[in-house]
């Protein structure tokens, strides 16, 4: 699907974010809503270790750390599901778990994924921050709607996210 477009002029990204990948964050926001500049700083703060992708995204390409459900055994993309020990927060305590991932084909299957299967049920279609984000293309509030309506268990996820989006400038992403 990726319409090649030109990717703003900004700092560097990590080695291991791809034109592909901003590309297809791209695309996906302009199909989906979903603003580019959350979507390229969840890729940084799940799959990100330094300046390479944690096994999780070099091995299965789930950039997200998005859970396994069997619901999504016959999505486009998804090759099945994985099992990763992850770490989790639960009341301030962090609690090492096996968690069951999906794995995908490749990066762009697992960004198109987020999007159009992922974000679309319920859960965060439904969410007031995140059609918010949607209405207005703002990455922040974005942020703020995944963490409302349960995309992550760290209490810290908004601010890491936000931080990623200033240092890198991810806003210039966002329509």
């Amino acid at each position: 699907m990726c319409s090649k477009r030109e990717i703003p002029e900004g700092p560097a990204l990590p080695a291991y974010i791809t034109e592909d990948m901003v590309q297809t964050a791209m695309d996906m926001q302009e199909e989906y809503g979903h603003p580019a500049g959350c979507t390229i700083a969840q890729i940084i703060q799940e799959s990100g270790a330094d300046d390479t992708p944690s096994a999780l995204a070099a091995r299965d390409h789930n950039l997200f750390g998005m859970k396994w459900d069997d619901y999504f055994a016959d999505k486009p993309g998804v090759v099945g599901p994985v099992e990763w020990n992850t770490n989790e927060e639960y009341d301030g305590q962090i609690v090492g778990i096996t968690g069951t991932f999906i794995a995908f084909t490749d990066d762009v299957a697992c960004i198109e994924f987020r999007s159009s299967v992922f974000l679309r049920s319920e859960r965060y279609r439904s969410n007031p921050l995140i059609q918010e984000a949607i209405e207005t293309g703002s990455s922040a509030t974005m942020a703020q709607g995944l963490y409302d309506a349960g995309w992550a268990t760290d209490s810290s996820y908004v601010d890491s996210l936000i931080a990623l989006m200033d240092e890198y400038d991810l806003y210039r992403f966002d329509k």
